[in-house]
């Protein structure tokens, strides 16, 4: 039985010289897909990042004495001096345009601001008056 070099070469194994080469090649595509959604994360959540900075006010200072929580006159003068440093804080300056100004006092932050600024106080007259006039609409008309 004597068998043809032809017969021979088709029992022979197939050598390869890297036999796993496109199991690497596949590894090194899966690493690249999840490298490029990882980068594109990170991309997307840096502005949100940015954006939640931006919204968040500045820190303003705003001095007051004992006095000012007692005497409805000096409480109405300490809510004046918080509603501008809420402004301050939301961006408020001089040499704004008159449009910028509006969106600035119309603001939600400022609103916000102003509300959990006079609640911090945790003082009723100051509530009270605050609560009476409204620094976006101006003084409120009480009906008979």
């Amino acid at each position: 039985m004597s068998q043809s070099a032809m017969d021979i070469a088709r029992l022979r194994p197939e050598v390869r010289i890297f036999p796993q080469v496109p199991e690497i090649v596949q590894a090194l595509g899966v690493l690249c897909v999840i490298f490029t959604g990882l980068l594109l994360l990170m991309a997307i959540h840096e502005p949100a990042v940015a954006q939640e900075a931006e919204e968040s006010p500045d820190t303003v200072s705003v001095s007051y004495d004992r006095q000012d929580l007692s005497d409805p006159v000096r409480a109405s003068r300490l809510l004046v001096r918080i509603d501008k440093a809420a402004l301050k804080a939301c961006g408020a300056m001089n040499g704004l345009s008159i449009p910028t100004q509006e969106l600035i006092i119309r603001s939600d932050c400022h609103h916000e601001t102003f509300n959990r600024t006079v609640a911090a106080f945790h003082n009723p007259t100051l509530t009270h008056l605050a609560a009476a006039i409204d620094p976006w609409v101006g003084p409120r008309t009480q009906e008979p």
